[in-house]
């Protein structure tokens, strides 16, 4: 990895795991976080808005060499309709999608949160059809380095599902990755 340049860690699932490990992350004094809200997301009219200020507020976090964390607003929304519920999902991460294409700025390393988030954001996201898997950086979360067809060759790519791992996981992670001397 280089070392220079922040990463990205996008966080869709909702799952009570998942909040704890975003709450311990976002107590690390140089990772900083943006909620992305999930009702703007939803609503068609406030949609475009929310997505340029989540993908802006990335980009000058990344152009600082900063650490950023884009993480769904914790609430489950559903509805009494299973194929309601399961719309509200796709639109979720569809937004999330949208987000990540409107990054410019190249992260140091990637880490998706979530079964669904981390599949997504690795095929419609960042075009990923090849990966190396060199291992894993904690038990049930392996690295990728992306192939030459993607958005972002050769970079890091952490796979981590939504409910694996303890409160700090998330936050280990992310001190590993540090450049040397700065975790």
């Amino acid at each position: 990895m280089p070392e220079a340049g922040g990463g990205l860690i996008i966080v869709g699932s909702y799952v009570p795991r998942t909040t704890s490990q975003v709450t311990a992350l976002l107590t690390l004094e140089d990772v900083t976080g943006m909620e992305i809200d999930v009702e703007a997301i939803l609503n068609y009219s406030r949609r475009q808005d929310e997505i340029a200020r989540v993908a802006q507020f990335v980009n000058n976090t990344l152009q600082d060499d900063g650490d950023v964390v884009i993480y769904t607003s914790r609430e489950l929304i559903t509805d009494d309709d299973p194929e309601e519920s399961l719309g509200i999902g796709n639109r979720i991460s569809e937004g999330i999608i949208s987000i990540l294409h409107m990054i410019s700025a190249y992260p140091r390393y990637l880490v998706a949160k979530g079964g669904i988030t981390s599949s997504d954001v690795a095929t419609r996201g960042l075009g990923v059809r090849r990966a190396m898997v060199p291992g894993q950086i904690l038990p049930g979360v392996p690295v990728w380095q992306l192939g030459s067809e993607s958005r972002y060759p050769g970079m890091p790519y952490i796979v981590f599902p939504g409910n694996v791992g303890g409160p700090e996981a998330l936050a280990d992670v992310v001190r590993m990755l540090k450049p040397e001397g700065k975790g």
